[in-house]
């Protein structure tokens, strides 16, 4: 019963406007959609198929069923969205959005898979068509933070800073509660060398995060990390013991408390903190370097290898991923 169920809902695919960030990224509620098996032209037989890929969390059997489908029934619109909702989910966003631009061919698709199809296209490095994708989407809803938001998302990922703090202005100004477009748009101030603006944009997100009902870790250690490089230990201090507050094993809190002590002088809970950082991330690769420099400091040569062999590894691993993105 509990598969059948499933199948029903099948597939959730997370469409997330965090997703540049990261995969799908570090923030934001999260939008589920359902992959549309109940509507696709599947045999019986490939819905039993299908049932039991997802059971076992099964891609390659999921999309095998899906491409098998396909290749008696082209046309389908359904397949082709049901292809892409799942090429998104797994992380292929080529696949995902030629997918969906084809069953967007056929006619037009919902405001939920165009906002995929923008992601897509954006993590295909499409840039100009998600661009498209997103100005459709915010021409049919003017109002929506959202969109605005994920615009500025791409315009950032393509080094079109001036665009992006704009739209991040825009989100801010249609919904004030959206705390993470005050990060978004701080960052693009600082890349843009407006840091007096970064401070105050941050400030102003650190604010609105604690009138929030939901609290969200970035906003305090955002403020807080440009208060460290002014050497304002104390505010900073203030601002990374709130972050923990909001999640206490939150590596990147953790390690700016290590680089916050480091400065103190206070070699012991620098240290204790970077533990507690690769602890709580262990992909964290800049805790590990700043343990491994700590180790070094302390003539603990063994340690101090493991931790330097751990972070290079990590930093191999980090390039190799962006050079495949690139």
């Amino acid at each position: 019963m509990k598969s059948n169920s499933r199948l029903k809902g099948l597939l959730r695919v997370v469409v997330s406007a965090a997703a540049f960030a990261s995969w799908p990224g570090h923030l934001c509620a999260q939008k589920q959609i359902d992959i549309g098996a109940a509507e696709a032209p599947l045999s019986d037989a490939e819905r039993v198929d299908l049932d039991k890929a997802v059971g076992k969390h099964n891609y390659a059997a999921e999309k095998a069923v899906i491409d098998h489908a396909l290749a008696e029934h082209p046309g389908s619109f359904e397949l082709l969205v049901m292809a892409g909702r799942l090429e998104y989910l797994e992380k292929h966003p080529k696949d995902a959005a030629d997918a969906l631009a084809g069953a967007d061919r056929i006619k037009p698709i919902g405001d939920t898979d165009r906002a995929t199809l923008a992601l897509a296209l954006a993590f295909s490095d499409r840039i100009p068509q998600a661009r498209a994708e997103l100005l459709k989407l915010m021409k049919a809803a003017p109002q929506n933070a959202e969109y605005a938001f994920l615009l500025g998302r791409v315009d950032a990922n393509g080094n079109h800073l001036e665009d992006a703090a704009a739209e991040f202005s825009k989100a801010i100004e249609l919904d004030p509660a959206m705390v993470r477009a005050y990060e978004s748009l701080g960052r693009a101030q600082e890349n843009l060398g407006l840091v007096d603006e970064a401070r105050k944009t941050y400030e102003a997100g650190a604010l609105r995060n604690r009138r929030n009902k939901v609290h969200w870790e970035w906003s305090p250690l955002d403020l807080g990390v440009v208060l460290l490089k002014a050497d304002e230990l104390d505010e900073a201090d203030k601002l990374f013991r709130e972050a923990l507050q909001y999640k206490p094993r939150f590596g990147w809190a953790h390690y700016y408390m290590g680089q916050l002590f480091q400065k103190r002088g206070q070699a012991a809970e620098a240290m204790s903190q970077y533990k507690a950082a690769v602890v709580d991330e262990p992909r964290l690769r800049q805790a590990w370097l700043a343990l491994g420099r700590q180790f070094t400091r302390q003539d603990n040569k063994a340690e101090a290898d493991r931790a330097l062999q751990m972070f290079k590894r990590l930093e191999s691993e980090d390039n190799a991923r962006q050079g495949r993105k690139n």
